[in-house]
């Protein structure tokens, strides 16, 4: 969003990007995300459990805590599907949508050092959206069961989709 209200309006960026719009993306950013958080414990916390309630994951998440209900789970393992889904396929939609308008706009650019200068803004940004998106999209792909307390690929591919990006992000920009 940022990037594409400084290429395509700059010089209306300061009006576009006022503190009360960033607030509001924030508060936006901060409520969906516990939204999609609640139904998925919600869920959990309404399941029968029998047996064991001691999860087999080395993090919180909420398919080993299915796993451990007494009762069928597939309608809540397809709507934990679709919660993860929206949480990575989402943002990640919005990011390539601005991106091609930008793109659009910086080769409308007359000159080539200006047109330059805003590939590279754009490229050190995408080259973070990257580091993120790789490791997750990966690890959803090549999901493997976890047994006791290992960390499996999964892990350590969140872990250093969560990680990575932000130690990188001051010395990429």
């Amino acid at each position: 969003y940022d990037r594409l209200s400084a290429i395509c309006g700059p010089r209306r960026y300061s009006t576009i990007n006022t503190n009360r719009r960033r607030l509001l993306i924030i508060a936006g950013s901060w409520s969906l995300v516990i939204l999609l958080e609640i139904f998925p414990v919600s869920f959990a916390a309404r399941l029968p459990y029998c047996s064991s309630r001691e999860v087999q994951s080395c993090c919180c998440e909420h398919g080993p805590v299915y796993k451990l209900a007494c009762t069928d789970i597939s309608g809540t393992r397809q709507l934990a599907t679709a919660k993860t889904l929206t949480a990575l396929l989402g943002p990640l939609t919005f990011i390539i949508f601005t991106y091609v308008i930008v793109v659009v706009a910086v080769t409308r650019i007359a000159s080539i050092s200006q047109r330059w200068k805003a590939f590279h803004t754009c490229l050190t940004h995408l080259l973070l959206v990257l580091l993120y998106y790789m490791p997750v999209s990966s690890s959803i792909y090549t999901r493997e069961p976890t047994t006791g307390s290992e960390c499996g690929s999964f892990h350590s591919n969140s872990d250093g989709s969560v990680t990575l990006p932000p130690m990188l992000n001051h010395i990429i920009y």
